[in-house]
């Protein structure tokens, strides 16, 4: 899938994702051109600057997120991160520099789907983990 409408419920200035392509029935690739315009590069670090390493996860979460909805399932249906696990950045990732990332589906049970992350740019790996999405969110109960 490669689309000019927005693959995420996310507002402009937090798409992570600008293209996606589903390659096989449980995995796809994402890409993200890392624009050094970007505001979180002129602050972290300035002189220096990188991607923040939660925004790599923010990218994969992203990603996983539109395998996921555009699953035939529920398309419509936003998911939501659940938790990062065994998630390593490699090395830095620097303004200019495309992110893709595989995304594989592993597992689903009830609203839960765990999916391993494999991010690269410019040929290197730089992060890899997996993470848990759900199709519903749990909201705090009050007391």
């Amino acid at each position: 899938m490669i689309s000019n409408q927005p693959l995420t419920p996310h507002g402009p200035g937090f798409r992570f994702i600008d293209r996606f392509e589903k390659t096989g029935p449980a995995e796809g690739m994402g890409w993200k051109f890392l624009d050094p315009s970007a505001g979180f590069f002129a602050d972290h670090f300035p002189g220096n600057p990188l991607m923040p390493a939660v925004l790599v996860v923010e990218c994969a979460a992203q990603a996983a997120g539109v395998l996921l909805m555009g699953d035939g399932k529920n398309p419509t249906t936003p998911v939501f991160l659940a938790s990062i696990d065994q998630f390593r950045i490699l090395t830095p990732i620097s303004p200019g520099e495309t992110l893709e990332t595989r995304v594989l589906l592993e597992k689903e049970f009830g609203p839960l789907a765990i999916c391993s992350i494999e991010c690269s740019a410019s040929g290197r790996a730089v992060a890899r983990g997996k993470i848990t999405l759900s199709r519903e969110i749990t909201k705090p109960q009050s007391s």
